[in-house]
């Protein structure tokens, strides 16, 4: 059995994907993809890298021959491989708990529609959005995080900018509407709330610039 062989058996048994792996080995799909291949081997620090993930001696992945596939052992389950394997649960368990906080405000936005459709406009946009947003970001997540097999940068990157970018179009939507309706302006936006708006304008700014920083980086790292 070569190099290659046995990578791809080790890299498919723990259930990660080619993207999956050279994130963790910092190094591109194409590499892997060589590697599996036999076209290429990898430097000796890559070797000992892929020996500590799949915890296999660097002897069983470099002596050629029809050696026997490593058993699977009896022992405790590592923590991170079961985060990797379940953590996209948590993705999921906050986009139910987002969808429930939006749920929760729609008799509110419906109230406010006695006052006119800009009131109920203006709630609409300025609370149940960002709760859309944050919903939408945790699907996202947790279901990049279940196909590649464990939450990577640029997974987090993604999601915050989900989240941030939907919250500041919300935010300001609801602001507007409620600038331009004096009627809607009082009975949604008070002086306070405007203050707190412009503190969330200045947070979902920031959070917005990480993530598109954290995608850009992933794209970089892409040959």
């Amino acid at each position: 059995m070569t190099f290659g062989e046995k990578l791809q058996r080790l890299r498919v048994r723990k259930g990660l994907s080619q993207d999956a792996l050279a994130e963790l080995l910092d190094v591109s799909r194409q590499a892997v993809s060589k590697w599996e291949r036999d076209e290429t081997m990898p430097e000796a620090e890559k070797i000992i890298r892929i020996s500590d993930c799949f915890q296999v001696t660097t002897d069983y992945l470099l002596k050629d021959g029809p050696e026997r596939f490593p058993e699977r052992g009896h022992s405790l389950p590592d923590p991170g491989e079961v985060w990797n394997k379940y953590g996209f649960l948590l993705g999921w368990a906050l986009a139910v708990w987002a969808v429930w906080c939006c749920i929760r405000v729609v008799p509110v936005v419906f109230f406010a529609g006695d006052a006119g459709w800009k009131a109920a406009a203006s709630i609409g946009l300025y609370y149940c959005l960002p709760y859309l947003a944050l919903a939408l970001s945790g699907g996202v997540a947790a279901h990049l995080w279940r196909r590649e097999g464990g939450l990577r940068r640029y997974h987090v990157g993604l999601a915050l900018a989900v989240w941030s970018g939907l919250g500041l179009v919300g935010r300001c939507g609801g602001l507007l509407i409620g600038w331009l309706s004096r009627q809607a302006e009082d009975i949604v936006v008070t002086q306070k709330e405007h203050s707190a708006g412009l503190v969330w304008f200045v947070l979902y700014g920031v959070v917005l610039a990480a993530g598109v920083l954290l995608c850009r980086r992933r794209k970089e790292q892409d040959p």
